[in-house]
C-alpha cells in the first residue's frame, strides 16, 4: 500500500474522527505521561512542550481530523512540515518509535480495530512516512532555509498533470524547480503549452525517453538530486517503487499524486 492509497483509506473515517479524534488525542497523551515520564520531563526542560495539555489535546484531534479529511497528499505534507519544523522542537521528532506505538494503540482502541487491520495499517503508512519527511528536513530548520530547498517533480507519461500545479506553487513561493518527465512519446501540445509556460517562470524541464531510461537513470538521478531537493513523484506504481528505490535514503516525500479523485494505476 503507498501513501496515498493509505491516506485515501483513511478518508472513511473523516466522518467519525470530529467525534473521536478528542478521545483518541486523551487516551494517547494519558498513555503518553503514564509510561514516559523521563521523556516528558526532557523535552519540558527543554522548552519543548508548547501549551496546557488541554490544547496539546486539542492540537492532536484536529490533526487527526484533518489527515482523515485530506484528499491530496501534498497539501497535508507541507501542513506537517509548517507546523513540526517551525517548533524548535518536538517529540514526533524526538521520539518517533514511541509516538508511532502510542498513536496507533489509541486508534485500535477507540475504533476496535485488529491487529492487522487494513486501516490500521494506513495509519502507520502515513504516520511513518510524515515522520520521515519531518525528519529529513527537520536538519534545515536552524538555517532557516528550508523553506527554499529546491523541487525536484517527476513524472511518467500522462501522469504529467499531477505535477504542474505543484510546479506552479513551488516558482510562486522562489524555490528552484527541475521536472523530469520520462516518456515513450512527445507531450501533447496542451501539455507542452502548460510545460513550456512554467519555464518562462524558471523551471528547468528534462525530457528522457522511456526507452533506454534504465541505463541513464542512476547517474542522471544523482545529478539532479545532489542538492537534496523535495521530491515529488507521479507515475505508476512500479515506477514510483522505482525511483523511491534510486534515491533512497532521499525521501520521495509525496508520490504518488490523487490526480482528479482517482488512485495511481
Amino acid at each position: 500500500m503507498h501513501f496515498d492509497q493509505a491516506l485515501h483509506l483513511l478518508q472513511q473515517l473523516g466522518p467519525s474522527m470530529e467525534q473521536k479524534g478528542l478521545r483518541i488525542a486523551t487516551r494517547f497523551y494519558d498513555s503518553l505521561e503514564a509510561t514516559y515520564e523521563e521523556e516528558l520531563r526532557a523535552l519540558r526542560e527543554a522548552g519543548a512542550q508548547d501549551g496546557t495539555r488541554a490544547l496539546r489535546i486539542l492540537r492532536l484531534s484536529q490533526l487527526l481530523n484533518q489527515i482523515t479529511n485530506q484528499h491530496e497528499s501534498s497539501e497535508l505534507f507541507k501542513l506537517i512540515l509548517l507546523n513540526e519544523i517551525n517548533q524548535t522542537k518536538s517529540f514526533l521528532l524526538t521520539y518517533p518509535d514511541i509516538i508511532s506505538r502510542e498513536i496507533l494503540k489509541a486508534i485500535q482502541v477507540e475504533y476496535a480495530l485488529e491487529e492487522d487491520a487494513p486501516l490500521l495499517q494506513a495509519w502507520a503508512i502515513v504516520h511513518h512516512q510524515l515522520v520521515d519527511t519531518c525528519r529529513h528536513f527537520c536538519k534545515y530548520r536552524r538555517a532557516e532555509n528550508w523553506r527554499q530547498q529546491d523541487i525536484l517533480l517527476i513524472a511518467e507519461e500522462h501522469h504529467l498533470g499531477a505535477v504542474i500545479d505543484e510546479a506552479r506553487h513551488a516558482l510562486l513561493s522562489g524555490r528552484k524547480t527541475t521536472l523530469l518527465h520520462v516518456s515513450a512519446e512527445e507531450l501533447a501540445e496542451r501539455m507542452l503549452a502548460n510545460v513550456l509556460s512554467l519555464t518562462t517562470k524558471g523551471m528547468v524541464v528534462h525530457h528522457i525517453r522511456q526507452e533506454g531510461w534504465e541505463q541513464q537513470m542512476h547517474e542522471f538521478l544523482t545529478m539532479i538530486t545532489a542538492n537534496d531537493p523535495i521530491v515529488f513523484v507521479s507515475g505508476s506504481t512500479n515506477f514510483i517503487e522505482e525511483i523511491q528505490q534510486r534515491l533512497d535514503p532521499l525521501p520521495v516525500l509525496f508520490g504518488p499524486f490523487v490526480a482528479a479523485n482517482q488512485l495511481p494505476s
